[in-house]
């Protein structure tokens, strides 16, 4: 969400209660702040939160905690080389515990449920002997990295759901980013979509598919303007559709960032089709991938869910055709991690059921028929 003010903030929290989303974040640039200790801030934050959890939703926020963020002098982080202050807060100083005071009493008080954590601690040495958790440059690394896990383990004991944009899940991380580099979002729409579906592929052979946030940009975010933004909506639904299907599709949570998620009863249909069909298969859509296909953007390409402990379906698989042509093709589907041995059952978006024998190597061979742009999905038992 990227105006924080009451009137829109409850205007989206309706939209995503019409169409089924379960949590909204405060992103940067929408003007909340975490850290305030302003009464009337605070109120107004708890009176919309205890608002959308009315509508079942919860609320989550974000703050930049350490890379890049400018504190109070006696805080920041000390470069050894110059004698002279880095560009980041040293977490090992006395900002750690401000830090840790002000988003406890804010979540306390708001019932904020939901953190997004940008810049975490990177990495940099301190050279301050005065920082009252590390005694100099030779120690600051460990004591940051130690203060750093100990913040996200406190928010986790209170089960505060955590975006992290880097690697502490053994600290209590939730979800980090997923196989992007920020920039992607500035190109075009297409390349955009292209692009992050490449990259998602990829990362779900290191992670499964709820460790990772992708990104929409429904509207401008570092750069690209028109060509990159997705609004309005209603004039580009079809790579609106895309972006929804191949996201939810993965089972991989995207952030829309923006200040809606539909802008007519077109694009609520589209959002609501894809939220419902998530909601449906949700039990298999954020299981283990198998990787049948990566994209080229020369002809399909495809994932696979699976579930091999399932007593019904045991796989959904995605497919997808970015040409500009119709394209029939057979897309060879290995089942072998699905559980199924000799026989499969596949239904194409809930149709009839196919019955198909597999080859030696636990794999069947799927007709495919889609038209330029088309998407379908299959369920397998």
């Amino acid at each position: 969400m990227i105006n924080g003010t009451s009137p829109a903030f409850r205007s989206a929290i309706d939209q995503m209660a019409e169409v089924g989303f379960e949590m909204l974040i405060y992103s940067f640039g929408s003007g909340f702040d975490m850290e305030s200790n302003n009464e009337k801030y605070i109120e107004q934050i708890s009176s919309d939160i205890a608002y959308a959890k009315s509508k079942g939703i919860e609320v989550g926020g974000y703050d930049l905690i350490a890379l890049t963020r400018q504190v109070q002098v006696d805080w920041m982080a000390i470069d050894p080389t110059t004698g002279k202050p880095r560009d980041s807060a040293c977490f090992a100083s006395g900002w750690y515990d401000y830090l840790l005071n002000r988003t406890l009493t804010f979540m306390d008080r708001t019932g904020l449920i939901m953190v997004e954590t940008d810049g975490p601690y990177g990495g940099y040495s301190c050279a301050s002997t005065d920082h009252v958790h590390h005694r100099n440059n030779d120690d600051s690394i460990y004591q940051q990295d130690i203060l750093q896990g100990k913040y996200y383990q406190i928010l986790r004991e209170r089960s505060v759901y955590i975006n992290q944009p880097d690697y502490y899940f053994y600290q209590g991380g939730s979800k980090t980013g997923m196989g992007y580099n920020e920039e992607q979002y500035s190109l075009p729409r297409w390349m955009d979509i292209s692009v992050s579906r490449q990259g998602m592929f990829d990362d779900t052979y290191q992670r499964i598919p709820t460790m990772g946030w992708m990104f929409v940009p429904l509207t401008v975010y570092h750069g690209g303007g028109d060509a990159a933004q997705f609004e309005p909506l209603v004039q580009h639904q079809i790579e609106y559709e895309w972006a929804l299907a191949q996201y939810l599709g993965a089972g991989v949570a995207a952030c829309y960032r923006g200040f809606r998620l539909y802008d007519t009863n077109e694009t609520k249909t589209l959002v609501t089709k894809w939220v419902n069909f998530y909601k449906k298969y949700r039990s298999i859509l954020i299981r283990d991938i198998i990787h049948v296909r990566r994209a080229d953007m020369q002809s399909i390409d495809s994932y696979m869910h699976i579930d091999p402990y399932s007593n019904d379906i045991k796989g959904l698989a995605m497919v997808f055709n970015p040409t500009s042509d119709p394209v029939e093709t057979v897309l060879p589907v290995p089942l072998y991690y699905t559980g199924l041995t000799d026989t499969a059952q596949v239904s194409e978006q809930e149709n009839a059921w196919q019955n198909y024998t597999l080859a030696r190597d636990y794999h069947i061979d799927l007709p495919i028929r889609l038209p330029a742009l088309g998407i379908t999905w299959f369920l397998i038992k």
